[in-house]
């Protein structure tokens, strides 16, 4: 039993002890008396006694004493203020989550204070906005992915959290399922060239210096400038999107240049501006009248409510394009009317503005306030106006990169670079031979590729794929020795002479049986049967019943994968790791040529996850050549080795092959690692998860492992029968070509 005084300091009430039954309740005032006697100040056990009745009924009393212990965590390794803060936000998540749920949630906060404990606080001030868009699940993930970007840096950290980042911003939308411009870029490009028949340029719009993502579509210079994501409207972002776009496509198609300001106040050009929003909209409605489904949902203004300057535009906007739009206001009736009489002239922009400047007069005469600043365009699927209107160069703005636009298997993208001669020096390798440095974290690359997709990447911590999480980026291959091939003849003249001979003298793969042929060597059993019974029927047989053979017929496709990481500059034999790799890479074209086999050759090496590089040295399409030879001469090592991506780009490019048998031939010498993961098991599990995949969808995938055994990586990754170790790295150039035969024969 509790003592009478105990009871009076601890302040126990009738609902403390309703929600804590019998000892339950000696637990929870002893939870009490611990955290008054740690010294955390008043508002901890004040605000646990507080909430902890309120848990217990919502959450169970067992939950509800455990925040005592979690409190007092909270307290010690980060502050008291978030440990009340904390168990403030403890009720409303346990209203929501139940007992099981609110169990997770403190979990994974707990865990969070283990691993970052200065990013407690941002996540529990913002429990609710996560919790309305994100499950359980999902919020875990969202926590791991941002602990795992930060890569122990607690500023990034910090910001990540407090979603300070676009890149924060748009892994949440991603998380809790909601359309972004990345997961639609290309459907959206697909849409505007069905639409106006030329192909965009779309761009992310950045955020501003403020961390502040953009709202609004923006477009200049032939250059659409999409927002990371529509916040608020889940479920219709890609119709959004898709509106938007379509908006912006009415622009380019209708508009003729820019207005000039002028003497036009901020009230006006945002009315000029509204009237040609209006204007090409109504002249795209006349081609194609199903636009007003895309654009008609997004009209949500009332023709009632206080005359703001923002409300009356909004309700003008959806006037001009709703006829049935009740018009309740006089300066309302005035802007359709006018806007109306122009129809037989609405090609013309002029109307625009003179009709935007009258209403903004008679608008400015009412005395009704307009915050240029504040003003955001609605409704939300059109542009920000900025690409209507000729304005002054901001003198604090640093000019904008030139536009280049790159497009690479229907995928468009729009590179940053320095001028038209930014690709002058694409051809130097980031590292001289002999000179081969460590890239660490804080490098930068020295040449900027191309971008090509965006790959995804398994995290077995969360036990589930991160869409969109690695970009690769194309090389251009340095063009090295053109007497690559009669040197390779020199140097492997006994082996290439062997392949061929073996390759002349077999018929790699098994003889095709040839059925019901008119003449053979033997007898079809089944063919001879059905003769028999023909024959006792009193029918006329078939004679074709004999069985012949014929050479087999090849149906494969082969991308070989050269790791050139960093390591492959070690020395091997007479040469460097990646000299062996490139003599035996070489070989095995000259086979597989012969063999009538195609291949492609990919050289790769990554610097974090932004920079999975990608150097084509033979694309399938490609013949094998003087340029084979030069780009395979040209390779240098350097950087880290990002397998999984690596394998997912190789497997992408073969599910467009119409072959019967797909490998991906991996060469490496070490196991998967970059610059941005400290975890050693994250990468291999990674690269498992792709080779299953892979196998999955009917790719093969075979490593060669290089060097002496340093584990059983490879095995994890591609199983017992997917790899073959060769220690002696120097007789790689013999073996390849031979391994592959077996395999292949």
């Amino acid at each position: 039993m509790l003592a009478p005084e105990l009871i009076t300091s601890a302040g126990i009430t009738p609902e403390l002890r309703a929600a804590f039954p019998g000892a339950m309740l000696d637990d929870c005032v002893a939870a009490h008396r611990r955290l008054t006697g740690a010294g955390y100040g008043a508002a901890v056990p004040r605000t646990f006694l507080s909430v902890a009745p309120r848990v217990a009924r919502l959450a169970g009393p067992d939950e509800a004493t455990a925040l005592a212990t979690d409190a007092s965590r909270i307290a010690i390794r980060s502050r008291p203020r978030v440990a009340a803060l904390y168990l403030e936000t403890a009720v409303s998540v346990a209203r929501r989550l139940g007992s099981e749920g609110f169990a997770r949630w403190r979990r994974l906060h707990l865990d969070l204070l283990t691993h970052a404990p200065e990013s407690l606080l941002p996540l529990v001030e913002r429990a609710e906005m996560l919790l309305d868009r994100l499950d359980l699940d999902a919020l875990a993930g969202w926590v791991a992915t941002g602990l795992r970007l930060a890569g122990g840096d607690p500023t990034r950290r910090l910001a990540f959290f407090r979603l300070e980042t676009a890149e924060a911003q748009r892994l949440l939308e991603r998380h809790a399922g909601e359309d972004t411009f990345q997961s639609l870029e290309h459907r959206l490009a697909v849409q505007h060239t069905a639409l106006w028949g030329r192909r965009p340029v779309l761009r992310e719009a950045v955020t501003d210096a403020h961390g502040v993502s953009a709202r609004r579509t923006s477009f200049a210079d032939g250059v659409v400038r999409l927002p990371a994501s529509f916040p608020g409207f889940r479920g219709r972002e890609e119709l959004l999107y898709r509106a938007s776009l379509a908006h912006v496509g009415a622009h380019l198609a209708y508009g003729h240049g820019r207005f000039e300001i002028g003497q036009l106040k901020p009230m006006q050009i945002a009315l000029v501006s509204l009237i040609e929003d209006a204007r090409v909209e109504t002249l795209a409605l006349r081609e194609m009248p199903g636009l007003i489904r895309l654009w008609r949902p997004f009209h949500e203004a009332q023709p009632d409510g206080v005359a703001t300057a923002p409300n009356l535009f909004a309700r003008l906007a959806r006037a001009l394009i709703d006829p049935d739009f009740p018009l309740r206001h006089g300066w309302l009736r005035k802007g359709v009317e006018m806007f109306r009489a122009s129809e037989a002239r609405m090609e013309n922009p002029a109307i625009s503005r003179h009709i935007g400047n009258l209403l903004g007069n008679d608008l400015g005469q009412t005395r009704v306030q307009f915050n240029a600043k504040d003003y955001v365009v609605q409704p939300a699927y059109r542009d920000d106006n900025l690409g209507l209107w000729n304005l002054p160069p901001d003198p604090d703005q640093p000019p904008p990169p030139s536009e280049m636009t790159v497009e690479v298997n229907d995928l468009r993208r729009t590179e940053v670079g320095d001028g038209p001669d930014d690709r002058d020096d694409k051809h130097e390798s980031p590292e001289r031979e002999g000179e081969i440095e460590e890239v660490r974290a804080s490098d930068a690359p020295a040449e900027e590729g191309r971008a090509l997709e965006l790959l995804p990447e398994y995290d077995h911590a969360i036990r589930r794929e991160r869409p969109d999480w690695v970009t690769v980026k194309a090389y251009e291959p340095a063009l090295g020795d053109p007497q690559f091939w009669s040197r390779l003849e020199k140097r492997h003249g006994a082996t290439l002479a062997r392949i061929r001979s073996v390759i002349s003298a077999a018929e790699p793969g098994r003889r095709r049986r040839l059925k019901r042929q008119a003449e053979g060597e033997k007898l079809d059993l089944d063919a001879a049967v059905e003769a028999t019974i023909d024959l006792r029927s009193g029918q006329t047989p078939d004679r074709r019943v004999y069985e012949g053979s014929a050479p087999p017929e090849r149906s494969i496709a082969v991308h070989l994968l050269l790791d050139i990481s960093r390591s492959t500059g070690d020395a091997a034999g007479a040469g460097s790791i990646l000299d062996m790799e490139r003599d035996a890479a070489a070989i095995l074209a000259s086979a597989m040529d012969r063999l009538g086999d195609a291949l492609a050759i990919t050289a790769f090496s990554s610097a974090g996850r932004d920079d999975l590089r990608v150097v084509p040295v033979k694309t399938f399409d490609e013949p094998l050549g003087l340029m084979t030879g030069m780009a395979l001469s040209g390779l240098r090592p350097g950087y880290s080795t990002r397998m999984g991506g690596a394998l997912r780009y190789a497997g992408r490019t073969l599910e467009r092959m119409p072959r019967h048998r797909r490998m991906v031939l991996l060469v490496t010498d070490g196991e998967p690692s970059d610059i941005d993961v400290p975890d050693p098991t994250y990468l291999a599990a990674d690269a498992r998860r792709a080779v299953q995949a892979m196998r999955g969808r009917g790719i093969d995938t075979f490593c060669i492992a290089l060097g002496p055994s340093k584990g059983r990586g490879e095995i994890e990754i591609f199983g017992r029968s997917g790899q073959v170790r060769i220690p002696d790295i120097a007789a790689l150039p013999e073996k390849l070509a031979s391994l592959y035969l077996k395999m292949t024969g």
